[in-house]
């Protein structure tokens, strides 16, 4: 048999047994523009039967993957085509003397859509990730840095657009509000999810409830609202989304957890954690623990047929390999070799080194990402850090802006944990000032008043996952040690780090003096996360809620949280700014930037991402 050339039709049908001359034609230009107009008529039982023939044949020069790949374009296009060419009535016709003759009508467009939809041209695009992922269950898709490109195997109901900037529909076609606790989704048809289940309204709801499940306690919990979020298929294309409280940032995080295989689920929830079955354009392979994870192309993604599917261009990488390396010298050495078309986070010297690069660039964009640093208050804490004074001097010991100029690729924040434009934030509130003499004064007179000073000793700790965290941890233990407060420098491991920062490890730690410095994001573009997350009290019995790495406790700005997360429009704003100057007089946590991020990507490389970054392979057009 002859290879198929680019281009090429077959004159002839195909019987799909044994091996066989094909005569090879340049596609016509109506067999052509049958591929790019695949929004037409429903196919009728004829057309399937010369499909599933054409299918038949297709598999000989492209494989199964390839014949399936253009399966529901070919079954839209061939209908209204065969039409327009020959008229509705000689289509009558053609139909009533049966098949034979529709097949020569048919196969060149067949072929043409055969082409179109091949498998991608590139092959393996090879990510250098700064982290392993903690796990690959659905919920991971919340955020980004701890999966890193786990949403191009499982999808989400809705997303955020990163050019847009607003929620569009991925597995959702269509949502609405009901009240003020209530979404309605309509579920996209025919989707399948990769294990060949059938991705119905009972499969989504199922995912849902899982990912949310306040007994499981995922990290995602950092995200949940004031109440307990439950879904029900209300019929096979509905689904309901419940809040138990009024919840005005329902949407948005109907845009962070992932839908997963139900069936899954249901026989191996086991297997959920580190071998993920999503929906998406790339199907999970291999997860080699402490080296990399790997995920296929999906010839079967609905995305390739639906002209409302997300992204910049069809998915053209054959193989997506995300490499674990923590070391910042490590990520850009493998894209200045050609070992990895892309690299996250290098440093802002290596952004200005790329300019003068021929083989790749340095890209880079705003983020919802800050640093901050966390000193120990309420929780198992040592009780000299509940003396204001001490706590002002802390915060008095930090140069920020030196900080900000440290971290690289990053701006002052004005004393809050998100930027201009977020509901909540509070013009009135100005940054951190650097003041060490003040400082010194300040503990002077704790000690005076009988403080026991002298037994500070501030742990300032960091993951080493963290970009730069180590020149800054040490950066901030010197800072303190001018002031006259003893320090010690820690860099650990996410395994160490994780736990010590919720609740469920505080007791172990008593008479703490930790200061966590740490990155966080906020893409609500709504102070409430922010809060509830940082601020709340957490139930120290129950360490499961989105407030578990809280280490403050005030009953009264709790109920006034409360209230507030409950609230809407421009109540909400102002409620919302009341608690930000509220958290910043107590001195509880210190904002040390804002983040911008970064990428290394080979020369010619177009890579799309939104202030969430996330790194999505139909966001990313190869270099030609």
């Amino acid at each position: 048999m002859k290879h198929l050339r680019r281009g090429g039709i077959p004159r002839a049908g195909c019987s799909g047994q044994g091996n066989q001359d094909i005569e090879f034609l340049r596609p016509s230009r109506q067999g052509e523009a049958s591929v790019s107009a695949m929004k037409a008529l429903s196919p009728h039982w004829w057309i399937q039967g010369i499909f599933n023939r054409v299918c038949g044949c297709a598999r000989k020069f492209i494989g199964n993957k390839g014949a399936a790949a253009i399966r529901v374009d070919f079954m839209k296009a061939l209908s209204f085509h065969l039409v327009s060419i020959y008229g509705r009535n000689q289509m009558n016709y053609l139909r009533s003397r049966g098949r034979g003759m529709l097949w020569a009508a048919g196969s060149a467009l067949a072929f043409a859509a055969v082409a179109a939809f091949a498998e991608p041209t590139h092959g393996t695009l090879v990510v250098a990730v700064n982290q392993e992922p903690q796990d690959l269950a659905a919920q991971g898709t919340y955020k980004e840095i701890n999966a890193t490109g786990l949403r191009n195997v499982v999808e989400t109901l809705i997303a955020v657009d990163p050019v847009s900037g607003e929620m569009r529909g991925v597995l959702a076609t269509g949502w609405e509000r009901i009240d003020g606790s209530t979404l309605r989704f309509t579920i996209r048809q025919g989707v399948k999810f990769h294990d060949g289940t059938d991705m119905t309204a009972e499969a989504v709801a199922k995912s849902i409830n899982w990912v949310w499940s306040p007994e499981k306690a995922f990290t995602i919990q950092e995200y949940a609202g004031p109440g307990e979020i439950t879904a029900t298929a209300i019929d096979e294309s509905t689904v309901e989304v419940v809040s138990s409280k009024a919840d005005p940032l329902l949407e948005f995080r109907m845009t962070l957890g992932g839908i997963s295989s139900a069936a899954q689920l249901d026989n191996s929830p086991e297997e959920h954690f580190d071998t993920p079955v999503g929906t998406g354009p790339y199907v999970f392979e291999e997860w080699a623990k402490g080296q990399y994870w790997t995920a296929t192309y999906n010839p079967d993604w609905w995305g390739l047929s639906a002209g409302d599917a997300y992204g910049t261009t069809k998915p053209a990488y054959s193989d997506l390999k995300f490499v674990f390396r923590s070391e910042d010298a490590t990520r850009v050495a493998m894209v200045q070799s050609g070992e990895a078309q892309l690299g996250m986070f290098p440093s802002a010297d290596e952004c200005a080194r790329a300019a003068d690069a021929a083989d790749y660039d340095c890209v880079t964009g705003p983020s919802t990402t800050y640093l901050y640093g966390r000193l120990d208050h309420s929780l198992h804490a040592n009780p000299v850090l509940a003396d204001p004074r001490v706590r002002e001097a802390v915060f008095l010991s930090i140069d920020i802006a030196g900080i900000a100029d440290l971290q690289g690729m990053a701006s002052v924040p004005q004393g809050q944990l998100g930027p201009k434009g977020t509901i909540g934030f509070n013009d009135a509130v100005a940054p951190y000032t650097y003041d060490p003499e003040r400082a010194m004064a300040l503990l002077a007179e704790a000690k005076a008043d009988g403080a026991d000073v002298d037994a500070l000793n501030i742990e300032v700790v960091g993951r080493d996952t963290t970009p730069r965290i180590k020149p800054i941890v040490e950066a901030i233990g010197a800072m303190l040690n001018v002031s006259g407060i003893r320090t010690t420098i820690r860099v650990q491991t996410p395994q160490e780090f994780n736990p010590r920062v919720r609740i469920a490890g505080y007791a172990d730690e008593p008479n703490r003096q930790m200061m966590q410095v740490h990155v966080k994001g906020n893409p609500s573009g709504d102070y409430g996360l922010l809060l509830h997350s940082n601020y709340a009290c957490p139930d120290i019995n129950d360490p499961k809620g989105p407030s578990r790495s809280s280490v403050y406790c005030d009953g009264d700005f709790d109920a006034k949280l409360f209230e507030a997360l409950a609230s809407f429009g421009e109540d909400r704003n102002e409620r919302m700014k009341e608690l930000v100057q509220y958290v910043h007089d107590r001195h509880l946590i210190v904002p040390l930037a804002l983040l911008d991020r970064g990428y290394l990507v080979k020369a010619g490389v177009e890579f799309t991402f939104g202030t969430d970054h996330r790194i999505q392979a139909v966001y990313l057009k190869p270099a030609e």
